[in-house]
C-alpha cells in the first residue's frame, strides 16, 4: 500500500537516510572508490543488509550533487619545482623509457635511455622484452637499476643526480610520499633522485630527443628482427653518436659529444662495479628517510603498512591516524599520535624491516669488500 502524503523530494529520497549517509561517508573517506565499490561495502555491512540499495547510476548522480569534490579524483603526483639546468657533464643523467617497439618475431620491447644533457652523450640505451599475455608490462625498478649500474661501470663514474619522471616504477606510489626503491638505492650511493614536473616531458627534452634519434636510426628490418638484433643496433648507434656524429645539441657546435666534451671520459666520482659494496652506504639511506614524516591510518587490527611491511601499533589505536618517523641511529620506526589536546605522543617503536643492503642493491650482503684508496670514496674527482 502506498504511503500517504507528499512523496519524498530529491535524489535517493526513496531510500533510507542511513543508506544516503553511509554512501556519502564512504565516498568522502575513499574518494577513489567508484559507486559499485561503495555499494559492495554497504551490502557487506551487517547493520545495512536489510535496506534497499540504489543503482550505481543513481548513486553517481547523488555524489555529483552532494560531493562534487569527491569525483574525478586522479592520481596526485608529487609537486616538484622545475629541475635545475645542468652546468657540467655527469652532473645530471636523464632517464626515460620508450615503450611499444614491436619486433618481427612477435615480441615487444621497451628501451631505457639515459642521456647527459650537458655533454649531449647517450649514456646508455638498453632494450627489455616486455610482452605479456594481454599486452606489455612496465619496466621494473630492478631493471632500471641494472641499466644504471651498467652505465656507472661503462663511464666509471657516479653522477651527482638522476632525473626521471613520476612513473610509479621510478617515483613510487604517487599517493604516498614514501620514497621509491629506486630513490633509496640512489640515496645509498650518494646520488640525488630528482623529478620532472607532472606531465611535463619538456623538462627533459634531451632524453626525449634521444628516443626519436635512436628510433629513427634503428628502424630497419634487420634491427627489428628480435631483441638481440635491436640491442646490437642500439649499441652501434650509441657509439656512433657519441664518438662521430656532428651534433648541434648543448654547445657541441657540430662536433661529436666526446670530441666537444672530453670531460665525459673523466669520472666525476670514480666507480667500479666491484666497489659498490663499499660505495653504497646504508647510513645515507637512513639519513634520507629521516627527512620524511609519513601519515598512516591504522586498520581495525591496529596495524599500519610501510613499504609493504605491516607494523602493529596496538588495538587502542585501531582506525586512528598516526604519524611515522625514523630514528636513524637505532634504525627504528617511531609511531606517533595526536591526543585530544593536540599534543604528539610516542605510542610505539618498531625495528625497520625490509629496507637493507641486499634489498636495495640486489647484491649478497656477505660479499668481501675490496681495499680502496680513501680519497676515491670520499672526494669527487675534478673534471
Amino acid at each position: 500500500m502506498r504511503k500517504r502524503g507528499r512523496p519524498g523530494q530529491g535524489l535517493l529520497s526513496q531510500f533510507a537516510p542511513v543508506i544516503r549517509e553511509a554512501s556519502l561517508e564512504l565516498k568522502r573517506k575513499h574518494k577513489r572508490w567508484g559507486a559499485l565499490r561503495i555499494l559492495l561495502e554497504i551490502s557487506r555491512h551487517p547493520e545495512l543488509t536489510t535496506y534497499e540499495l540504489p543503482s550505481r547510476s543513481r548513486l553517481y548522480v547523488y555524489f555529483r550533487q552532494h560531493c562534487p569534490d569527491c569525483l574525478n579524483v586522479w592520481t596526485q603526483h608529487k609537486e616538484v619545482p622545475r629541475p635545475p639546468t645542468a652546468t657540467a657533464v655527469h652532473e645530471v643523467w636523464q632517464v626515460d623509457h620508450q615503450e611499444g617497439h614491436r619486433l618481427k618475431d612477435g615480441n615487444i620491447a621497451t628501451i631505457c635511455n639515459i642521456r647527459d644533457p650537458y655533454g649531449a652523450a647517450i649514456i646508455a640505451s638498453h632494450a627489455f622484452e616486455v610482452k605479456t599475455e594481454k599486452r606489455w608490462r612496465k619496466l621494473t625498478w630492478e631493471e632500471v637499476r641494472q641499466v644504471l649500474r651498467r652505465a656507472f661501470g661503462e663511464w666509471r663514474t657516479l653522477p651527482d643526480s638522476v632525473q626521471t619522471d613520476n612513473e610509479m616504477g621510478l617515483g613510487g606510489n604517487p599517493n604516498d610520499p614514501f620514497p621509491s626503491w629506486l630513490s633509496l638505492y640512489l640515496a645509498g650511493l650518494g646520488i640525488k633522485h630528482q623529478f620532472i614536473r607532472s606531465h611535463r616531458p619538456t623538462d627533459q627534452p634531451q632524453v626525449e630527443r634521444t628516443h626519436r634519434t635512436l628510433d629513427g636510426w634503428t628502424d630497419d628490418m634487420r634491427s627489428r628482427q628480435n631483441l638481440t638484433y635491436l640491442q646490437h643496433a642500439l649499441d652501434r648507434e650509441r657509439m656512433l653518436h657519441n664518438q662521430f656524429f656532428p651534433t648541434r645539441a648543448s654547445d657541441c657546435q657540430h662536433l661529436a659529444p666526446l670530441e666537444a666534451h672530453p670531460a665525459l671520459l673523466r669520472p666525476r666520482r670514480l666507480y667500479q662495479p666491484e666497489w659498490e659494496f663499499v660505495l653504497f652506504d646504508m647510513q645515507r639511506v637512513f639519513d634520507y628517510l629521516v627527512t620524511f614524516t609519513f601519515e598512516r591510518k591504522a586498520n581495525r587490527n591496529g596495524q599500519v603498512t610501510l613499504k609493504g611491511i605491516h607494523y602493529t601499533v596496538g588495538h587502542a589505536h585501531a582506525d586512528k591516524d598516526v604519524q611515522v618517523r625514523l630514528d636513524p641511529a637505532k634504525q627504528e620506526w617511531i609511531f606517533l599520535w595526536h591526543d585530544l589536546r593536540g599534543q604528539v605522543q610516542e605510542i610505539r617503536r618498531q625495528p625497520l624491516v625490509g629496507i637493507n643492503f641486499a634489498a636495495l642493491t640486489g647484491l649478497p650482503p656477505s660479499e668481501p669488500q675490496p681495499d680502496l684508496p680513501p680519497i676515491q670514496l670520499t672526494l669527487p674527482l675534478a673534471a
